[in-house]
This record gives C-alpha cells, structure tokens and sequence, in this order.
C-alpha cells in the first residue's frame, strides 16, 4: 500500500514541474498576418459546428420527451423547439451586441453595435475572428 501512494504521487509532481518550466521559459508567439483573407476550412468548419449544434436541438427534445409521461411527450418537445426560436429572435436582435459589441465600462457590449445584426451581413471579416465572414461567426455563436 505505501509504494501505490509514492507512485501515485509522480504524475502529480510531474504536473507541477511542466507548470512551473511554463511559467518561467519563454513562450513564441504565433504571428498573425496583417491582412487575413477569408479562409474556406474555417468557415466551413464553423457552419458545419453550427449545423451539428442545431441538430442537437430535436435530439434534446426527444431526450425530454422520453422523460415524461406518453400525454405529456408532445408539449414537452414543442417547449424544446420553442425555446430555440426564442433564443434565436434574442441573439439576433440584442443578444450578439452584447456579447460581442463595443464594451460599455468593459463589462457588457453595447446593444445598439450590432442590433438587428446591424453591419453583421456585409460579408466583412471581423478583426476578432478575420478568416471567417462576421455573418458566420453570429451564426456559429
């Protein structure tokens, strides 16, 4: 018993030690480019990311469904889908702003940047996210 705990110890002084060789050598920073075009992987990586999202959403909703009784499986998987309409009206009209706009006092964003995806659909690459088109980072998010 005594030498399973002297060596269940290693992994953990191992953790300790990378942790500490981390913080003390340098690290390089990856260089990004200065004028980034649209990069199709990226944006068919995240609209792929999106799509199976949104599959969860049925999924979800037969999950709940199998939780209840069989008169109650129907309401059940509408609130589901509700739910994500509502949600979706949310983020389009206030819901991404804040989460992404201008900060006001550096906490939450400003709800009128991108209100009613207001400059979202011009197809423009964001400076946070510049290999994908703004449109599909909303989506995504």
């Amino acid at each position: 018993m005594h030498m399973t705990k002297k060596l269940a110890i290693v992994p953990f002084l191992l953790l300790v030690l990378v942790t500490v060789l981390s913080l003390f050598l340098g690290h390089n920073p990856v260089e990004s480019p200065t004028d980034p075009a649209i990069d199709t992987g990226d944006t068919a990586w995240l609209l792929t990311s999106a799509a199976l999202v949104l599959i969860m959403t049925p999924g979800l909703a037969f999950f709940y469904g199998g939780m209840v009784k069989k008169k109650n499986v129907i309401s059940t998987m509408l609130q589901s889908f509700i739910c994500m309409a509502i949600v979706s009206v949310i983020w389009v009209v206030f819901g991404f702003s804040l989460a992404f706009g201008e900060d006001v006092g550096g906490f939450i964003g400003n709800p009128s940047t991108f209100m009613f995806m207001n400059g979202v659909l011009d197809g423009k690459p964001w400076s946070l996210a510049p290999t994908v088109p703004l449109a599909v980072f909303a989506f995504f998010s």
